[in-house]
């Protein structure tokens, strides 16, 4: 079964990471000892999964745009016209994708 990764990490964070054994032969200190084997393990963790911790020690809320948002909106300018057009294109564009 293939791996698929959830679209958004509410899912939760099961990010594939690849794990690889390796053998290791110890070197022989003389011709009579037994040898030897060393197994170590090794994890690497994608690109992907490192941008993801970085999205969750990030905070949710930005709070300098809420700010400017509430500024906008008690001065009467958060509402224009172009906003607006732009809000209703993208509210299109969701429902009839081109």
């Amino acid at each position: 079964m293939p791996d698929i990764s959830p679209i958004n990490h509410l899912q939760g964070s099961s990010v594939p990471a690849s794990i690889q054994r390796t053998q290791v032969d110890a070197p022989a200190t003389t011709a009579s000892s037994p040898k030897h084997t060393e197994i170590r393990d090794r994890v690497e963790i994608s690109d992907h999964a490192r941008h993801l911790e970085k999205l969750r020690q990030s905070p949710d809320i930005r709070q300098s745009k809420i700010d400017a948002a509430r500024s906008e909106i008690a001065q009467g300018t958060y509402e224009t016209p172009d906003r607006l057009r732009a809000a209703l294109l993208r509210l299109l564009d969701e429902i009839e994708p081109s």
